[in-house]
């Protein structure tokens, strides 16, 4: 009967917090994919991430969004990812292909919201790794721009490997880095552990087991070597042949067990790359459009996303 009592205590509470954070968000207006309504970013490192930002959209596609704000209004930042996520359309309309950098610089929080379409490339484990790892040591150090180029290289770099793409280079903090990449054994101790920490509260176990539990399987799944099972299946990728707008490329495949030994080859097509109409407003002939933006961001004056959604999957994270 207590333990009735306790969890009928706990739903309340939530619902109560729920209704409390669900206050009215006025979102901006974006005016390129790397937007600072703060003035925190410099021009030369707004330029340079939006050349990166760019660079991923045209050659595979996926589309990756970055909004600095100076405060969330009293909302939680999954909330106000989300719906700026759905407003500026990250990702294309029946790919949802797109990932939203959200920096809010008051509540020093940030989170990585995915698309859709990208939740099996940028894992929610891989946005935290990307987010502990990579952004939040240089925030602390109020390095901010070298923490942002980063983690957008980092994002950036998960979707390369996955169409088959050079990985692009960090700034020099990270010069010797090459790709975000944890153990998965690791990965699960640590899902294991905050689940523990966490026990008491039964609605978020719950949601942490529905959709913790597939991340995983995907994770594992990906590097079990198909001789011995066991997860020391090490894959690298290598482009023959780049895909142009009239034709596919190849790329290699190659995986090692570092248990048993076995390994394998395998050519995989990349599809032909695209041109689309962008839902930022009106059309290009090249693979972005032009923005229209009423805010006063900093970010680039052309460049357009392509009226994706959110997947609900991502990582958050302080400073």
């Amino acid at each position: 009967m207590l333990i009735v009592l306790f969890i009928l205590l706990v739903n309340c509470f939530f619902i109560l917090v729920s209704c409390s954070e669900n206050k009215d968000i006025t979102l901006p207006d974006y005016s390129g994919f790397v937007n600072d309504y703060t003035g925190t970013i410099s021009k030369e490192w707004l330029d340079k991430t939006e050349i990166q930002v760019r660079n991923v959209e045209q050659e595979t596609k996926c589309e990756i969004g970055v909004a600095v704000i100076n405060s969330l209004n009293g909302n939680s930042i999954e909330d106000y990812a989300v719906k700026l996520f759905e407003k500026w359309g990250i990702g294309k309309e029946n790919e949802n292909n797109g990932v939203l950098l959200l920096v809010s610089m008051k509540e020093k929080e940030l989170r990585i919201e995915v698309g859709y379409g990208l939740e099996g490339v940028v894992t929610d484990i891989e946005a935290g790794n990307i987010i502990n790892a990579i952004i939040v040591p240089r925030f602390r150090e109020e390095n901010y721009e070298a923490g942002i180029y980063n983690g957008v290289i980092a994002i950036s770099n998960e979707i390369n490997s996955e169409y088959g793409r050079e990985l692009s280079s960090y700034s020099s903090d990270y010069a010797s880095v090459t790709k975000v990449s944890f153990s998965e054994t690791k990965a699960f101790e640590n899902m294991m552990v905050s689940i523990v920490v966490g026990a008491n509260v039964l609605p978020w176990l719950i949601l942490g087991l529905i959709i913790g539990i597939p991340v995983i399987r995907f994770n594992i799944r990906k590097r079990k070597c198909p001789n011995c099972k066991k997860l020391k299946l090490k894959i690298w990728q290598k482009i023959l042949e780049k895909p142009t707008f009239i034709s596919s490329g190849r790329t290699e495949e190659t995986r090692l067990c570092s248990f048993c030994g076995f390994s394998d080859v395998n050519i995989k097509i990349i599809p032909p790359l695209q041109k689309y109409k962008s839902g930022g407003g009106g059309s290009s002939s090249h693979s972005w459009s032009s923005f229209s933006s009423s805010g006063g961001s900093h970010g680039s004056s052309s460049g357009g996303f392509g009226g994706g959604s959110s997947g609900g999957g991502g990582a958050s994270g302080r400073w």
